[in-house]
């Protein structure tokens, strides 16, 4: 069975984060991939993801990863 589409990709789990050049958070996903962690609308960032113990506590929670969602698409 092939996982499901959520609104804007497979869902994937957080397993680290890091910071890009101009400062945003990034998630790392169990996948490889990496995404942003903002929420609606675009460019705020959640709250949870500014302190450490925010990140962490996130850890394993998942996101939509939208390279997956494409890579199966493709798959079709």
């Amino acid at each position: 069975m092939k996982p499901q589409l959520q609104a804007e990709g497979l869902p994937r789990k957080i397993i680290g984060y890091h910071r890009n050049e101009q400062l945003d958070w990034i998630a790392d996903l169990e996948c490889g991939h990496q995404k942003h962690v903002r929420r609606d609308p675009p460019w705020t960032e959640p709250h949870w993801v500014t302190t450490a113990e925010g990140r962490q506590q996130h850890i394993g929670h998942e996101l939509p990863c939208s390279a997956c969602a494409l890579r199966e698409k493709q798959k079709k």
